[in-house]
């Protein structure tokens, strides 16, 4: 064991040794030791490599959008979209009267922001379809949403597979009429499945799933995009969100543009 006065001696020498050692680490590392690795860019970060085989393109960026409604509280869509996100689509209406206390507020804060803009309908089975599109008429006309327009399906409120399926496509053919543009389908393989089935197998269809093999149905024809997971974390968003991945690409997010009076490029 080394007693006080040899440290008090020798500190110089150590120092001086410690210095050079430094030095050496500094200045000569990049030669014999490997480099730091790089850090991917936001979007790679977000959707994870083992998935990008269900993309129509593997080798290309994901083109990736988030989904949100009040629940997500106030969001920094600046921070969304320097994290990579590209599109987002609001929560605007449910049923035939409840209107998103947020909605308003996110739609013009994801604009401002430069994103591409949608909004959602939640759809109830046991209420009127046709009223329930004035409700979500009225919420977005006129507001320079650049997406054409999704309707979450995937309840049944004790409602047959053939009263889901009506409703669902006279929500549809309604909302086209009025806003002039194609409506998404979102809902799970299961549901949709079950309740949809081959009337709705060529439209665009929205799969969540968050397996990392997703079921999508053998007759949806139009698989878009593919939410696959409820529970992300982007920056700018305070709470877990649900993320989603365009799968034809760039295409596919040009695809889903909207020209109408509900909407405009």
């Amino acid at each position: 064991m080394l007693s006080s006065k040899t440290l008090e001696h020798d500190s110089p020498m150590v120092f001086v040794f410690f210095t050079v050692i430094a030095c050496f680490f500094y200045f000569v590392r990049p030669g014999f030791m490997p480099p730091a690795p790089q850090t991917d860019k936001p979007s790679q970060l977000l959707f994870p490599k083992n998935l990008q085989h269900y993309l129509s393109n593997p080798d290309a960026k994901a083109v990736l959008g988030i989904d949100v409604s009040h629940y997500q509280g106030v969001v920094d869509w600046q921070q969304v979209a320097q994290a990579g996100v590209q599109f987002v689509y609001i929560k605007a209406t449910d049923g035939i009267t409840y209107r998103d206390p947020d909605f308003y507020s996110h739609f013009k804060g994801a604009q401002a922001a430069g994103l591409k803009v949608g909004a959602y309908h939640f759809f109830e089975p046991d209420d009127d379809p046709i009223k329930q599109v004035d409700n979500f008429v009225t919420t977005v006309q006129g507001l320079g949403l650049t997406l054409m327009p999704m309707l979450d399906v995937e309840i049944t409120s004790n409602r047959s597979s053939q009263q889901i399926s009506s409703g669902v496509a006279k929500f549809i053919a309604a909302v086209e009429k009025r806003i002039g543009c194609q409506t998404i389908l979102y809902s799970y393989g299961d549901y949709w499945q079950q309740n949809l089935s081959d009337q709705f197998a060529n439209q665009p269809f929205w799969l969540a799933d968050y397996a990392d093999s997703p079921s999508v149905p053998e007759q949806a024809h139009a698989w878009w995009l593919w939410q696959y997971s409820d529970s992300a974390r982007v920056a700018g968003v305070q709470t877990q969100v649900d993320i989603d991945v365009v799968i034809a690409g760039e295409s596919g997010l040009a695809a889903m543009k909207c020209t109408s009076k509900g909407a405009k490029s």
